[in-house]
């Protein structure tokens, strides 16, 4: 919303009113700064102060540390989810980076390589301005031809003021003029991109759209602008970016592919779901998850989803999309049998009510429905008036069957998380439970407890213990760890967040990592997003 408030003044103009509208003659015109890039949130948690409280150098350095958007991307999901979080935050720009658009593009180009080319694609929609940034305007093409937004590329491309004669956007505005069919056009455009730096890659695809000889079987695209050329030679195939492609640009080429239609009927659509692979599964497993006729079926879609997910290391991913459906699912003797999965997925969701709902139904079994009281009926037998029909037998009563609980393993993988959850990690029942987790941990959960400890959780001194005992190698989060302290005594919230997400991808078994981090975000007053990730750990293992 503060956004929102912010753009209605793109055009430049303020209005002064002098005196009351009745006997107003005179107008001043005021003009207002342009919105900077820095400004423009999408969807972060971080307050407003998430980049002015740190400095433009030590944050330029900060983000020199992170993945970019032409790399396989981050190691740890839940690392790169904290740093998203950050990146997609809102504010004030550093002082003296107003207008910086080559800091603001690392920005944008490590948000990219954290997450979906959707989103990043969504936050520089927002950006005003991009015509004047050759390091922004590209990241919006790319993403824009990556996600089949290939109208908004192009506008892009003949919007851009400074570097539009560079090859990338000679390539760019080539390829739009051969959607739009104008080949001829298109194929002098292609050549001067091809006198100044050869791209074959780029020019097999060109040829093959042009001369319309089908897709080629060797080659791969390695960018969002090959992408958006593959698909439309081959619109109905299921597109395979090249090896060398960035970790989004393979995620990106998910949503190609042929059309599917599953069946009318929702149990021979959760059949035919089943039957299908990779994208067009999670796509039909999703549209029977949100829809409303049949719930029972909801649950089971889901319920493979995120089978399906934890098998790939993906369930928090899965259940922040669809969490919020496990409030709506029928509590039953059936859908029960999927219950610890539903518990995790709305705490992943934050939807502690839906998910303490569930886990007192896997300790006490599904609601029973209160059953009609037996209307009157009139003697039926001879003998006097105010005779009654003799009470049933026991025999004639129909028993529930027995509830039996889930093993008290998974229960108590469910109160851990639940605690992190609610932040509730400094009771003496959260110490026992944390106790437990200690005694002969991984060291991924040893890694979680230390970060539960350096955020208050009592550990009796086990913890120090068993991290005394461990053998420590050259670790490369090592050298990031002062920078993430210091920037939490320093107040810079980006700054640290970006830090501590860092210090766990490089090491997300290391103790000493883990420790740092959640004590630098907790320092910085983001103890909220510090349980976060300790959360989102604890979950995924438990999945």
């Amino acid at each position: 919303m503060r956004f929102a408030a912010t753009a209605s003044a793109l055009a430049g103009l303020a209005l002064a009113i002098a005196a009351p509208a009745a006997a107003q003659t005179d107008i001043e015109v005021t003009e207002l700064g342009a919105v900077d890039p820095f400004e423009v949130d999408a969807g972060g948690s971080l307050p407003d102060t998430v980049w002015s409280s740190g400095a433009a150098e030590s944050l330029r350095a900060v983000l020199g540390t992170l993945p970019d958007s032409r790399s396989a991307g981050w190691r740890d999901a839940a690392a790169a989810r904290l740093a998203l979080d950050a990146l997609l935050s809102g504010g004030d720009p550093p002082e003296g980076a107003r207008g910086a658009h080559d800091l603001a593009a690392m920005r944008a180009g490590r948000a990219l390589a954290a997450g979906r080319a959707e989103t990043v694609q969504r936050l520089l929609m927002r950006t005003p301005n991009l015509e004047n940034s050759a390091l922004l305007s590209r990241l919006f093409a790319e993403t824009s031809f990556a996600t089949g937004r290939t109208a908004e590329a192009c506008r892009t491309a003949d919007a851009l003021i400074e570097g539009r004669d560079a090859p990338y956007w000679l390539r760019a505005r080539a390829a739009c003029l051969a959607f739009n069919g104008s080949i001829p056009a298109a194929e002098l455009t292609a050549e001067l991109a091809r006198a100044q730096a050869p791209n074959p890659e780029f020019d097999a695809l060109f040829d093959a759209l042009t001369l319309d000889t089908g897709l080629p079987e060797d080659v791969r695209p390695v960018s969002g602008l090959q992408l958006a050329l593959a698909v439309a030679i081959a619109p109905d195939t299921r597109i395979e970016a090249g090896e060398a492609a960035p970790g989004w640009l393979k995620r990106a080429t998910e949503r190609t592919g042929p059309p599917f239609t599953l069946p009318e009927t929702l149990p021979e659509a959760l059949e035919a779901a089943v039957q299908l692979e990779g994208a067009e599964r999670e796509a039909a497993l999703g549209a029977l998850i949100q829809q409303d006729l049949d719930r029972v079926i909801a649950a089971e879609a889901l319920a493979i989803r995120l089978e399906d997910a934890a098998a790939a290391d993906e369930f928090v991913e899965a259940a922040l999309a669809y969490g919020p459906e496990v409030a709506r699912l029928p509590i039953t003797a059936d859908t029960l049998a999927h219950g610890p999965a539903f518990v995790l997925a709305a705490l992943a969701a934050d939807d502690v009510v839906a998910a303490e709902a569930w886990r007192e139904a896997l300790m006490d079994g599904p609601p029973r429905e209160a059953e009609p009281a037996p209307a009157l009926q009139p003697a039926t037998v001879d003998g006097p008036a105010d005779m009654t029909a003799p009470p049933a037998s026991s025999a004639d009563l129909v028993e529930a069957p027995e509830w039996t609980p889930p093993p008290a393993r998974t229960m108590v993988a469910i109160d851990f998380a639940s605690a992190v959850a609610s932040g509730r990690i400094e009771t003496d029942a959260f110490a026992a439970l944390l106790a437990a987790r200690i005694e002969g941990a991984t060291p991924k959960r040893l890694c979680q407890a230390a970060g539960l400890v350096a955020l208050g959780a009592d550990d009796g001194g086990e913890l120090r213990a068993a991290m005394a005992g461990l053998k420590r190698d050259a670790d490369a989060s090592a050298p990031l760890l002062a920078p993430a302290l210091l920037a939490a005594a320093g107040g810079a919230l980006g700054e640290t967040q970006l830090l501590a997400a860092r210090l766990v991808d490089l090491a997300p078994d290391n103790s000493e990592a883990c420790a740092g981090a959640a004590f630098a975000l907790d320092r910085a007053g983001l103890r909220t997003q510090a349980l976060r990730l300790i959360l989102e750990q604890v979950i995924e293992e438990a999945a």
